[in-house]
């Protein structure tokens, strides 16, 4: 009986024995991937345009794919791209235009589509009791300088038979400078959006006489990464666009979730953030639109002086990574891109 029990014991203590070296093994192998993630600096603007990046990072999204992500929220999307140019980060998000204007120095490589606003959200405001957009000929009009809004205004008026030679346009350096200047009546007309939107429609006689969904421009931000980055792991960009497409996903399916969990890291407010989140379509993909509409505005930049210099823009487009993790996302033909 007692030699019965005493095997009994040594059976248990055998088999746990077993079972807390199966444990450190598992979570030796776990520490051992831990140690191989690949530490990636990500660039990220400081507004709702980093919602996908914001929720990778809270979702454990980057974890999930080996991505040990360093988080640097900046001011705005052309900073996430000169910290990029100047080695502070691997990876940032960056309108259309800011792109544009920081790929000649070859260092920076777009891999993805990633978000577009509502184009019917950016209104054409007037006032001193202009009502039609056709009134505006002989007076001024602003535009934010060197930004996608110079394209959008000509974009516009052309739209409205209206050449830049029929009126003045002012060029001013903040949102805010075009908002006063419209509050002096300095310029008879301007695009808004979002909050300034709210303050141009408090200026006397205010009228909204139309919007950015009149033309065939919808502003694009993209994903861009360091040519250096792609040289030294060249699998890491994949593993951030798997990331950033759960990403958009989950936003997809919560996004007043996403939204106060990007108001509360940005210490934005609530409201904002989802009435802009609710306007926004967030996509990991690359389709000819996409690169045609960077196309149109590099050949606007480059005849009006916004950029200096040509370049070809489809050699700064790196498709691998994207045809890598979601072949079927990759419709961008570059032969039909002109």
């Amino acid at each position: 009986m007692k030699r019965k029990r005493f095997i009994t014991i040594v059976a248990v203590v055998v088999v746990m024995a077993m079972l807390i070296s199966g444990c450190g093994k598992s979570n030796a192998a776990h520490g051992k991937n831990d140690a191989k993630a690949t530490t990636v600096r990500f660039g990220i603007d400081s507004s709702i345009l980093s919602v996908a990046f914001q929720i990778a990072d809270h979702n454990g999204y980057f974890k999930k794919y080996g991505i040990n992500a360093k988080i640097n929220t900046i001011g705005s999307g052309i900073d996430t791209l000169n910290a990029a140019l100047t080695n502070q980060v691997d990876v940032g998000v960056a309108s259309d235009f800011a792109a544009l204007s920081r790929l000649k120095a070859g260092k920076l490589r777009i891999i993805s589509f990633l978000q577009s606003g509502n184009p019917k959200d950016n209104k054409f405001v007037t006032v001193d009791g202009i009502t039609d957009i056709k009134d505006l000929k002989g007076q001024a009009v602003g535009v934010p300088r060197g930004t996608a809004g110079e394209y959008v205004t000509y974009l516009y008026l052309k739209k409205h038979g209206i050449s830049e030679n029929d009126l003045q346009v002012d060029k001013f350096s903040s949102a805010a400078e075009l908002l006063a200047a419209l509050g002096k009546g300095d310029v008879k007309g301007a695009f808004f959006r979002g909050a300034v939107l709210e303050k141009a429609l408090n200026v006397k006689g205010a009228k909204v006489v139309g919007d950015q969904g009149e033309i065939n421009y919808s502003g694009r931000n993209f994903v861009v990464v360091t040519s250096d980055l792609i040289k030294r792991q060249p699998q890491v960009s994949k593993k951030i666009l798997q990331s950033l497409n759960d990403a958009t996903n989950w936003i997809k399916l919560h996004p007043d979730k996403a939204a106060d969990i990007v108001a509360t890291k940005l210490k934005l407010p609530k409201d904002g953030v989802k009435t802009e989140l609710k306007d926004q379509l967030n996509d990991i993909r690359l389709n000819n639109k996409d690169v045609q509409q960077l196309q149109d505005l590099y050949q606007y930049g480059v005849s009006t002086k916004l950029f200096s210099g040509r370049y070809n823009l489809k050699a700064y487009i790196d498709t691998k990574p994207l045809k890598d993790a979601f072949p079927s996302k990759l419709t961008y033909h570059p032969s039909e891109v002109k």
